[in-house]
């Protein structure tokens, strides 16, 4: 008798296997929309900030050996490396196999990300040849810690709380945020040519919104990973031997 009784309910169970899955389908379609519009966000970044780099190179003559004469391109050329690698890794990154839940988390990620694209709209200041130089040199060395920090990230890059393998090598063998760590360096070396009292608030609120990104992260991967506690005892967080 049950099993007669069962057979007429494999149709409706089907049906309604059929009427989920669509709702079941969204949040992955939502994601490759979000990979997508990611990967054209950086990918109008690069052509953005490619457009001065004719100009950049033309102006370096052939004899100018300085350091002031060709560190600011090569820093631009970091960035638009950066930029690239970035929209690469929008279409090429694993999925994740787990992520913070909630909107919060997602908000505060898009904000220290794509929030440090105010400060070309800060007040700028007057700086000499030497405070340029300095400027260029931190910079520069940000921009190269952010590469180093991306090479060994690979595919497991996101912008958003997500986890999808522990990475400890390299430069997250030092901190446990390199790329953070990489991304305040060369912020500061851009803030130089900011007015003080416009660099210092934006730096405040970009400090305090990636440190709550950081703990985001760091939750979810305890969460995952239950060797990531070991790693975190032995790892300082962004500056070693402080914190």
């Amino acid at each position: 008798m049950k099993a007669a009784s069962s057979a007429p309910m494999a149709p409706l169970a089907s049906f309604i296997r059929a009427r989920k899955a669509p709702d079941e389908a969204r949040p992955e379609t939502f994601a490759i929309l979000g990979r997508v519009a990611a990967c054209l966000w950086f990918t109008l970044l690069t052509l953005f900030y490619a457009q001065p780099l004719a100009a950049m190179a033309h102006a370096i003559h052939p004899g100018d050996r300085a350091f002031a004469d060709w560190a600011p391109l090569v820093s631009r050329v970091c960035t638009l490396a950066f930029f690239l690698v970035q929209a690469w890794l929008m279409l090429a990154r694993r999925s994740p196999v787990a992520r913070s839940e909630g909107l919060l988390p997602v908000t505060i990620s898009l904000l220290g990300t794509y929030g440090v694209w105010v400060i070309a709209f800060l007040p700028q200041a007057t700086a000499s040849p030497a405070i340029e130089l300095l400027s260029a040199a931190i910079t520069l060395l940000g921009s190269l810690m952010i590469i180093l920090a991306i090479a060994f990230l690979g595919r497991s890059f996101s912008i958003a709380p997500q986890a999808r393998t522990l990475i400890t090598g390299g430069p997250y063998r030092i901190v446990r945020h390199p790329l953070y760590l990489a991304e305040e360096v060369a912020i500061v070396g851009v803030l130089i040519h900011v007015a003080w009292y416009a660099a210092i608030p934006f730096m405040l609120v970009h400090l305090a919104l990636q440190i709550r990104r950081m703990r985001y992260e760091e939750t979810l991967l305890q969460s995952v990973f239950p060797e990531y506690g070991d790693y975190a005892r032995r790892t300082a967080r962004l500056i070693p031997g402080i914190w």
